[in-house]
């Protein structure tokens, strides 16, 4: 027992591998993600926490240094001039040629 608990203490174990950096890289102009990396090309980035990392998203944006999620966007059909005719009375029917119709468009709102 001795010769091995000498052996053990001879042993030069390795230093720990440094901890993992999950980073980041956006354009500092507009703050749109760029890619998402664990090595250290030059470029503005930020450190995010692993479970950020994975999710992978390229539709947020980075504001102040901090992940922001994208602003929602409510959408409505409206009757226009353009978009898809359909029945007048019936807006999941495509209407046909000589058919009274209304066009229907699809309008964005931000909030």
């Amino acid at each position: 027992m001795d010769e091995f608990l000498k052996a053990w203490n001879e042993i030069k174990w390795s230093a720990a591998p440094p901890p993992i950096e999950y980073r980041v890289y956006y354009d500092a102009s507009n703050g749109k993600i760029l890619f998402y990396t664990t090595e250290s090309p030059p470029g503005e980035y930020i450190l995010v926490d692993r479970d950020t990392f994975h999710c992978n998203r390229f539709d947020w944006t980075v504001e102040k240094g901090k992940m922001c999620p994208p602003k929602p966007v409510i959408t409505k059909l409206r009757p226009d001039d353009n978009g898809t005719p359909c029945d007048a009375r019936d807006i999941t029917i495509i209407a046909q040629p000589g058919q009274k119709i209304t066009h229907w468009k699809n309008h964005q709102n931000e909030d």
